[in-house]
């Protein structure tokens, strides 16, 4: 299902956002680094593949 964007504030985390809550590398990050928005950071690949953008 497709979410408000969000993004990792960890450094080590690729600059991508994501959009569904059902994207794997989107559910890794912990609660405590998700940042709400993009972030300017391209959309993840796998959110991409999930569906259409929220943006």
């Amino acid at each position: 299902m497709k979410v408000s964007a969000y993004h990792s504030s960890n450094p080590s985390d690729p600059d991508v956002y994501h959009d569904h809550d059902n994207c794997p590398t989107g559910k890794q990050i912990p609660a405590h680094n998700r940042v709400p928005g993009t972030g300017d950071y391209r959309r993840c690949k796998q959110c991409t593949d999930l569906g259409s953008s929220t943006r």
